[in-house]
């Protein structure tokens, strides 16, 4: 395998990563259940952390809060900004283009 091989590979793994996650976000915007939007905004996090928590400051929360202690309204409303963290963090990876083209192939 070469360099550009694993590379490849990198690139495919992490875009279905991305894909993942986002789909895991949308499906909660359709049918919201409390597991699946903590299960969602944990599996954003782990794409697009930088991306998602500078959305959150930049919305006012400074100070991270356990999941089980957020009340539903708060964590029903953090949907949005992990859903534009996301898009933003795979815009700066991958360029808008290959981004709508990913989401629009598969949602």
């Amino acid at each position: 395998m070469y360099i550009n091989d694993v590379n490849e590979i990198k690139d495919i793994m992490e875009k279905s990563g991305f894909l993942k996650a986002y789909i895991k976000l949308e499906a909660q915007t359709h049918n919201p259940s409390r597991d699946g939007m903590i299960d969602a905004l944990k599996e954003a996090l782990n794409v697009a952390w930088t991306d998602i928590k500078s959305v959150e400051v930049s919305r006012g929360e400074t100070t991270p809060t356990p999941w089980e202690k957020i009340p539903n309204d708060v964590l029903f409303g953090k949907l949005a900004e992990y859903k534009q963290g996301m898009y933003q963090h795979a815009v700066n990876k991958y360029g808008e283009e290959v981004v709508k083209k990913l989401l629009g192939q598969n949602m």
